[in-house]
C-alpha cells in the first residue's frame, strides 16, 4: 500500500559527538526538545492516494473556537494563525462551544476520486459538512443527532459525508461541530468500496453480538416465569439495559428503530446509563441476598438505587452535558461499591459472590477507562471509547455464568426440597384418605356408609332425572341371634361375608348404581347402619326393576353356609321411588325404612314406599302449627346432660337438650321437630329460647358453686343469620355470663351448607370468647382442610364410633385417630355415649379429655340435674380448659 505523502519541516541530527557533554548540558537540552514537542504544528495537506482503502486525518486536522452563529464565510476570512492543530486524537472533553475542524486534501493523481469522510462518533448534536474549492462552496450538509436520521448524507450510525476530488486538485473541508456531551471527532477518509465493505462487516457482528443479548434476555425471561426467581428478571433487565446502550452509543437504534425520533433518542441517551446502574443494584441486592442475609450492605445498594432513579430523572430537567457527567460519573462508586460488597461478601465465603466481583471489575476497569476518555485525559480506542459496553457486555455474560452456577447448586437442594415436601404431602393425602375411609365405610364391612349413599344418589338422580330410581332397604332381622349364638368375633365375620355376598350379586346386576371404587373393587351396596344395608337401581320403568329384585330376593334370601352351618339371617326388604315432588335421598332412604316397617317377615314380599304407609305426615301437619304456640306457653323444656372431665374427675360441663312434651303426641324426639322448625323459620326464636334457658341454668350452677359449662346445639340456619353473634352477646350480658361458659355445638354437615357464612360466624363468636364444638364428628362429609380452617375450641365424637368401641376394633381406630388428630390441632376432645366403664377406661387410656353418656348420667331436668350435682362424686369445679 502506497504510504500517504506528508510535507514536513527539515530537522537536523544532533552531532553525534554530543554524547561527550557533561550531564547539565544533557537535561537542558532535553528540556528545549520536550518545550520544542509542545509547540502546535502546523497541519499538513493529506494526499491522497488510489491504492489506500482508507487513510487517517490524524495531524492534518486544524481547528477553531468562535461563536454558535457564526458563518461559514466569516470563517473563510479568518487567518490561518487563528487557525490550532488538533492533537491526532480529537477529544476535547465537554465543550457547548462551536468548533471548526479544517482538512486540505489533494488529489495526487491524474483521475477524479470518490471518497468519503468518516466522522466515527455519532452523538453529536449538530454537525455540517463543507466541501470547499477556492474559497466556492461545492458540497454542504446540515444533520447530528439531533435531527432526525433520514437529514444525513448517506444513511450510516456514524456521519458519513461523500467527498468528490477532481485530478489534480485540492479540496479544504470544513466541519462545524457543536454539542453538549463529549467533544469527540475521530475522522477518516475511505474509498467508497472499501468503506461498504468494511460497514457490513461491522454491522453483522454488531447483530450477532444484539442477538445473542436477546436471546440471553429470552432464555433468563423464560427462566424467571419457570422458577419465578427474580434474579433472573433483575438479570434480564441488566442485559436489556447493556442492549440498550450500546445500541445506543453506536447509533444502531437511532439507524434501525426510532430514525425519526432523534427526540427519543436524545432521552435515551440520558436515561440508559443510570438505568443500567440501577438495574445492577437490584441484580447485585437479589443475587446476593443482601435484604436477608447482610442488611447493611442492602440499605447501601438501596441508596445507590436511589441515586440512580435521581440522575435519570435528573436527565429530564438537567442540560445534557450535566446530566452525562453525573450518569458517567454514578458508574464509579455503583461499580466500586459492586466490587467491594462482592469482595468483602467472597472473603466471608458466600460462593455466590466469586463470579459476582470478577464481572464487576471487568465493568469498573471499562467504566473508568470511559470516564476518563470523556473527560479528556486518556486518548480514543475501541476501549476507552467503548469501555462501558465492552465492560457491561462482559459482566452480562459472567453474571450469566454466575446465575448458572447458581442454578445448579440451588437445583439439588431445590429438588431435594420438593421431593421431601411431595414426601410429606403425599403423607399427609395417605392419611386424610385413610381417615376419610374410615369415616365414609363401614370398618367392618369395608362398604360405603351412609353418607357416601346419599351423596351419589343424589348426583345420579340429578344426571339422569328422565331414569326410574328406586332405593333398596334390607335388614338381617335374625343377626342378633346369631350375635348371641356364634360370639361378636363369629358374628362379625359372618357379617363381613354376607356383605361381599350381597355387593357381588348387585355388581354382577344391571342398573345397580356403583357407589364407591376402593382398592380395585366397586361397591353397590351402602351399610347404612347396624345390620341394614341399602343399594339403588335406576331403570327405564319401575315394574321391571322391581321383577329384576324380585328375581334376585331368592338369591339374597338363601342360607348363608358358613363354618358347616346354614344359616338363616332372615331378610327384610323395604323399598321407595323418586317422584317428581321428592328426590331427596335422606327422603327417600327414609320412606324405604317406613316401607320396611310394613314389612311381614317371611312372606317374601318387596314393599314399596307409598303415602298412605307414612303415620307421620298428618303429625306433622299439626305439629308445625303447634309448635309456635308451645314456644310461646313455655311447652318446651331444657334437659341437662353433664359432662366429665377425665384426667381430673371433674364436672366440666352440661349439655342442654331440648324436650317437647305434647299433650297429645307425648314425647316428640328433636330430630323430629327440629327439621320442621328451620323450613318454618321457628329455629331462630328457638334458638334464643334454648340461649336463655341454658344461660339461666349457668347462674343456678353458679349458685351451686359449680363453674361447669353450658353448650347448647345451633343449626346451620343460625350461622346464616345477620346479627347472631350480637344476640349471643346480648344474651350474655343480660344473664351476667362470662362468654367463656358457653359451648356452640355445631355440626360438620351444618358447617359446610355454606362455608363462608359459617366461617365468617364462627370467627366472630371465637372472637367474642364464646367456645364453639363440632358436633357428631365423623358422620359429616367436610374435608380435613376445611375443618382446620374452622376457629373451634373442641371436636366432639359421634356416638356411634364409642358405643361399641370396647367390642369393635375399627370403632376403637377410628376414636384413637381423631383424638390423636384433633390434641396435635389444638382441640379438645369430647366423646359421647359413653355407655360403661370399660369405655370410660378405653378412652380415659386414650387420652380423651370429656365424656358424657348414659355411665355418667342420663339428660335431666335443671332441678334434677342440680339435685345430682349435689350428690355426685364428680367434683364441681370445672378445671379451666384452653384452645
Amino acid at each position: 500500500m502506497g504510504a500517504i505523502q506528508l510535507q514536513t519541516e527539515h530537522r537536523d541530527h544532533w552531532h553525534p559527538e554530543f554524547r561527550r557533554f557533561f550531564r547539565p548540558m544533557v537535561c537542558f537540552i532535553l528540556m528545549l526538545l520536550i518545550t520544542a514537542a509542545s509547540l502546535p504544528l502546523q497541519a499538513r495537506n493529506l494526499s491522497v492516494q488510489v491504492d489506500e482503502p482508507r487513510q487517517s486525518l490524524a495531524g492534518h486536522v486544524r481547528y477553531l473556537m468562535t461563536d454558535v452563529d457564526t458563518e461559514l464565510a466569516e470563517v473563510l476570512r479568518r487567518p490561518a494563525s487563528e487557525w490550532q492543530q488538533a492533537p491526532d486524537d480529537i477529544n476535547l472533553g465537554y465543550h457547548q462551544q462551536t468548533h471548526w475542524f479544517l482538512i486540505s486534501v489533494t488529489n495526487a493523481v491524474a483521475e477524479h476520486l470518490d471518497h468519503y469522510l468518516e466522522l466515527g462518533y455519532p452523538m453529536l448534536d449538530s454537525v455540517a459538512f463543507y466541501q470547499v474549492r477556492q474559497d466556492e462552496i461545492i458540497h454542504a450538509v446540515e444533520t447530528g443527532d439531533a435531527r432526525p436520521f433520514g437529514s444525513r448524507a448517506i444513511e450510516h450510525r456514524n456521519f458519513i459525508f461523500p467527498v468528490s476530488m477532481p485530478a489534480g486538485s485540492t479540496t479544504s473541508i470544513y466541519l462545524r461541530v457543536q454539542t453538549e456531551g463529549a467533544l469527540q471527532v475521530p475522522l477518516m477518509l475511505w474509498q467508497e468500496d472499501a468503506f461498504h465493505a468494511a460497514s457490513e462487516r461491522a454491522l453483522t457482528l454488531q447483530s450477532m453480538f444484539y442477538g445473542i443479548l436477546l436471546v440471553m434476555a429470552a432464555f433468563n425471561l423464560f427462566l424467571y416465569f419457570s422458577f419465578r426467581e427474580r434474579a433472573y428478571l433483575y438479570y434480564v433487565l441488566i442485559v436489556t439495559s447493556t442492549l440498550g446502550l450500546m445500541t445506543g452509543l453506536s447509533g444502531f437504534a437511532f439507524q434501525y428503530v426510532y430514525p425519526e425520533l432523534p427526540g427519543v433518542h436524545h432521552a435515551l441517551i440520558l436515561t440508559i446509563v443510570p438505568f443500567s446502574q440501577f438495574a445492577m443494584c437490584l441484580f447485585a441486592r437479589e443475587f446476593l441476598e443482601l435484604e436477608d442475609l447482610h442488611p447493611g450492605w442492602s440499605r447501601i445498594f438501596l441508596a445507590m438505587m436511589a441515586a440512580a432513579l435521581l440522575c435519570m430523572a435528573g436527565a429530564l430537567i438537567l442540560d445534557y452535558g450535566l446530566s452525562t457527567r453525573l450518569s458517567v460519573l454514578l458508574a464509579i462508586p455503583v461499580a466500586l461499591i459492586n466490587l467491594w460488597a462482592g469482595i468483602h461478601l467472597w472473603l466471608q465465603g458466600d460462593h455466590n459472590a466469586k463470579l459476582f466481583s470478577v464481572a464487576w471489575l471487568a465493568l469498573l476497569t471499562g467504566s473508568l477507562l470511559t470516564v476518563l476518555n470523556k473527560l479528556g485525559v486518556l486518548g480514543s480506542s475501541v476501549l476507552t471509547e467503548h469501555g462501558i459496553p465492552i465492560g457491561a457486555s462482559t459482566q452480562a455474560v459472567l453474571f450469566s455464568f454466575a446465575l448458572a452456577d447458581r442454578f445448579n447448586r440451588q437445583r439439588d437442594a431445590y429438588l431435594q426440597e420438593k421431593q421431601n415436601s411431595l414426601d410429606a404431602m403425599e403423607q399427609q393425602r395417605e392419611a386424610e384418605r385413610a381417615l376419610h375411609h374410615a369415616s365414609t365405610h363401614h370398618e367392618l364391612t369395608g362398604l360405603p356408609n351412609r353418607t357416601i349413599f346419599e351423596r351419589v344418589t343424589e348426583a345420579a338422580l340429578r344426571q339422569n332425572p328422565e331414569l326410574e330410581t328406586g332405593i333398596f332397604l334390607l335388614h338381617l332381622k335374625n343377626f342378633d341371634d346369631v350375635n348371641k349364638t356364634l360370639g361378636h368375633k363369629q358374628a362379625d365375620t359372618l357379617l363381613q361375608d354376607f356383605a361381599q355376598r350381597l355387593n357381588g350379586l348387585l355388581s354382577r346386576q344391571g342398573g345397580a348404581l356403583p357407589l364407591d371404587a376402593y382398592d380395585h373393587r366397586f361397591f353397590c351396596v351402602s351399610h347404612v347402619e347396624g345390620v341394614s344395608f341399602a343399594f339403588t337401581v335406576q331403570g327405564s320403568d319401575q315394574q321391571a326393576i322391581l321383577a329384576r329384585i324380585d328375581a334376585l330376593v331368592d338369591q339374597f334370601s338363601k342360607p348363608l353356609e358358613f363354618k358347616g352351618l346354614a344359616l338363616e339371617l332372615g331378610l327384610v326388604f323395604g323399598c321407595s321411588f323418586a317422584s317428581e315432588t321428592e328426590r331427596e335421598p335422606q327422603v327417600l332412604l327414609r320412606q324405604a325404612f317406613i316401607a320396611f316397617d310394613q314389612t311381614v317377615f317371611g312372606d317374601g314380599n318387596l314393599p314399596v314406599y307409598a303415602p298412605e304407609m307414612n303415620p307421620y305426615s298428618p303429625r306433622r301437619l299439626t305439629l308445625m302449627t303447634e309448635l309456635r304456640e308451645a314456644l310461646r306457653t313455655e311447652g318446651l323444656t331444657l334437659h341437662f346432660q353433664p359432662q366429665i372431665h377425665l384426667m381430673t374427675s371433674r364436672v366440666a360441663g352440661f349439655e342442654a337438650l331440648i324436650r317437647w312434651q305434647h299433650p297429645e303426641h307425648g314425647f316428640v324426639p328433636p330430630d323430629e321437630f327440629i327439621p320442621m322448625a328451620e323450613q318454618t323459620g321457628l329455629i331462630k326464636p328457638v334458638t334464643r329460647w334454648v340461649l336463655n334457658e341454658a344461660l339461666l341454668f349457668c347462674t343456678r350452677l353458679d349458685e351451686a358453686g359449680c363453674d361447669a359449662t353450658v353448650s347448647i346445639n345451633i343449626s346451620a340456619v343460625n350461622l346464616r343469620e345477620p346479627g347472631f353473634c350480637e344476640d349471643v352477646c346480648a344474651l350474655l350480658k343480660k344473664n351476667r355470663v362470662a362468654a367463656q361458659r358457653l359451648v356452640l355445638e355445631v355440626t360438620e354437615t351444618a358447617a359446610m351448607l355454606d362455608p363462608i357464612l359459617s366461617l365468617q360466624a364462627l370467627r366472630a363468636l371465637r372472637a367474642a370468647d364464646v367456645r364453639v364444638s363440632i358436633d357428631d364428628f365423623g358422620t359429616g362429609h367436610s374435608s380435613l382442610s376445611y375443618i382446620r380452617k374452622l376457629p373451634v375450641n373442641e371436636i366432639k365424637i359421634d356416638r356411634s364410633f364409642v358405643m361399641e368401641m370396647d367390642r369393635n376394633k375399627g370403632d376403637a381406630t377410628i376414636v384413637r385417630t381423631t383424638v390423636n388428630m384433633c390434641h396435635d390441632l389444638g382441640y379438645e376432645v369430647v366423646a359421647e355415649g359413653v355407655e360403661n366403664e370399660n369405655i370410660q377406661t378405653l378412652l380415659k387410656t386414650l387420652g380423651c379429655d370429656l365424656i358424657q353418656g348414659y355411665h355418667i348420667a342420663r339428660p335431666m331436668s335443671s332441678d334434677a340435674a342440680l339435685a345430682w350435682l349435689a350428690v355426685t362424686s364428680w367434683s364441681k369445679t370445672r378445671t379451666p380448659v384452653t384452645g
